[in-house]
């Protein structure tokens, strides 16, 4: 009877779908993938001194396409266990796609300067250890929880940029100074201040400009301390859960 063949058929996937989720989420697996994603930027790291790579590019070149497979194999493995189509633009998984696709892509179909530059998304594969690693997740969702805060510290960092751009415009704009000869150019030297940078490739002249210089660079230090502040707070809230975390495993055992 047909609807046995595909009733058992469905039990048969759900069965494997379990298997497949139990594979990708065991500890084994994940300590071994963290650890192929670490191995792999030590390899590009030092793969990038000319000496070096001339002497081992063989072993580099095997090295880079095992890891490229092994990913690839992870990849598809997790879209088999996927529940929803939708899953698949999930950012994890598009981490994973963007990490293996360049590999993919036929070097005769693109210019060569191009395929080099996609080979640098190999670095995406380092952001895959937010899937392994709770602590980062816990950080993740202390910032969240932060969002509030660290967008409006962001807006009073960008109006403060801004408005420091505007006045000094208006201040240094008749001096000739090239760097001030509109809006649009003084945001490069507010971003500078604002930043504690200070390159010293433009600064004022007039007193008027000097005076608006020096509280825009008080804004920033202030602006640093607001951000500094809710980061810290966002880093304490995550040590807390992970102390809890402990905790709970702990009493568990």
């Amino acid at each position: 009877m047909w609807w046995v063949k595909i009733n058992t058929w469905a039990i048969d996937m759900i069965n494997l779908r379990s298997k497949i989720n139990t594979l990708l989420n065991s500890q084994y697996f994940e300590k071994f993938i963290l650890g192929l994603i670490f191995l792999n930027l030590l390899s590009f790291i030092i793969s990038t001194e000319p000496t070096i790579y001339n002497k081992f590019s063989a072993i580099f070149d095997i090295f880079d396409k095992t890891v490229l497979y092994i990913f690839t194999i992870e990849y598809l493995l997790r879209l088999c266990a996927i529940r929803k189509l939708k899953d698949i633009f999930k950012p994890l998984m598009l981490i994973d796609f963007v990490a293996i696709a360049p590999f993919y892509i036929p070097a005769t179909s693109l210019n060569i300067s191009f395929i080099r530059i996609l080979r640098i998304v190999r670095l995406l594969r380092v952001a895959k250890l937010a899937r392994y690693t709770k602590a980062l997740e816990n950080i993740r969702q202390s910032f969240l929880r932060k969002k509030f805060e660290l967008l409006v510290t962001l807006f009073i960092f960008i109006a403060g940029i801004i408005v420091s751009s505007i006045l000094i415009y208006f201040a240094e704009n008749e001096t000739g100074v090239q760097t001030f000869r509109s809006v649009i150019s003084s945001l490069w030297w507010a971003i500078v201040t604002f930043t504690s940078v200070g390159y010293g490739d433009c600064y004022p002249i007039t007193v008027a400009g000097k005076i608006i210089a020096a509280i825009s660079a008080i804004m920033g230090v202030c602006i640093h301390g607001l951000f500094i502040g809710v980061i810290g707070s966002a880093f304490m809230e995550a040590i807390e859960n992970n102390k809890h975390e402990k905790e709970k495993d702990r009493c568990n055992t």
